[in-house]
């Protein structure tokens, strides 16, 4: 897959591209309909399939205090592509300029000169340009003047039929530990990644070794322990996953620490990938190491009936 970080300014060279626009923040299954509806026309089209995505986020952009905002890491969005067999991604700088282009510039500076696009897929609900006041009839209209061929997905509903899938609610979801939700509306099981870093090991002391990562820039998860998958190299294991600040020992930072089941070998400086499956309980403090080494076993018990061991 090719890779292109562009601004207003920058030169592109790829031609007759089949395009989806969206922040793609999740790949959840609304996100994944308009991604199988890319593939196939630019087969039938015989033109690149491309995405063309934001960064930061336009939410981040108009409110700064907005902190841990996506659902997943720019890195996870690039693995995810690649897998999916797109054949470009175009990551657009969201700065002031780009802001401040009318819905009418946005597509024939940016979609038709710039980035020649000859096709492109799109949400019922994108919206674009300065105020968001771009849609659909907008496209329409220079798509009668074939300037483009402009393709429609539908709004994938949820499960229930209570709303359609949105990247709003899967956030709200996962800040609330509801992770059976989650994990629904992406179609997978939602994860975190990062390098195992050494901690003060007193885990270890009361016999429950955890893998520790601090976690990234993206949004973060209720505060509590988790019923967990954990990969290693590759490797799935069974077990349960703490994310807070360790109240108990006087913790400071957030860290996301993991013990898994049956495992001792030396890991530090692997990367470790953890699936949430399902919330147990809450964070909490405790009286001292015997009581939360008590509650450790009973949430080891609750995580082995989950995962049928």
């Amino acid at each position: 897959m090719k890779y292109f970080e562009l601004d207003t300014q920058s030169y592109f060279e790829e031609k007759n591209l089949c395009l989806a626009i969206g922040n793609f923040d999740g790949f959840h299954q609304g996100h994944i309909a308009i991604l199988n509806s890319l593939k196939k026309i630019s087969n039938e089209k015989n033109q690149p399939a491309a995405i063309m995505s934001f960064n930061p986020h336009p939410r981040k952009f108009f409110d700064k205090k907005i902190e841990n905002f996506n659902i997943y890491s720019k890195l996870d969005k690039i693995d995810f592509l690649k897998k999916f067999g797109i054949n470009i991604y175009i990551e657009f700088t969201f700065d002031k300029i780009l802001s401040e282009l009318s819905a009418n510039q946005f597509v024939e500076n940016i979609l038709i000169n710039k980035l020649n696009i000859k096709s492109v897929i799109v949400g019922k609900d994108f919206k674009f340009g300065k105020d968001r006041s771009g849609d659909f009839k907008i496209l329409e209209n220079y798509s009668k003047k074939n300037y483009l061929n402009l393709h429609l997905v539908k709004s994938i509903m949820l499960n229930d039929g209570s709303a359609k899938h949105s990247s709003s609610i899967i956030r709200e979801n996962i800040k609330n530990g509801q992770m059976e939700k989650v994990n629904s509306a992406l179609g997978r099981c939602w994860h975190m990644t990062g390098k195992i870093i050494e901690g003060d090991k007193r885990a270890r002391k009361i016999n429950f070794p955890t893998a520790n990562v601090i976690p990234g820039k993206h949004i973060h998860p209720r505060k509590g322990v988790y019923c967990v998958h954990a990969y290693i190299n590759n490797e799935k294991y069974l077990g349960i996953s703490n994310f807070g600040e360790r109240p108990t020992v006087d913790g400071s930072k957030l860290l996301l620490e993991t013990h898994i089941f049956k495992f001792n070998k030396e890991i530090y400086g692997n990367d470790l990938t953890v699936q949430f499956l399902t919330f147990i309980r809450p964070e909490q403090k405790f009286a001292n190491f015997d009581e939360l080494a008590k509650q450790i076993k009973k949430d080891i018990e609750t995580a082995k009936k989950y995962h049928n061991i």
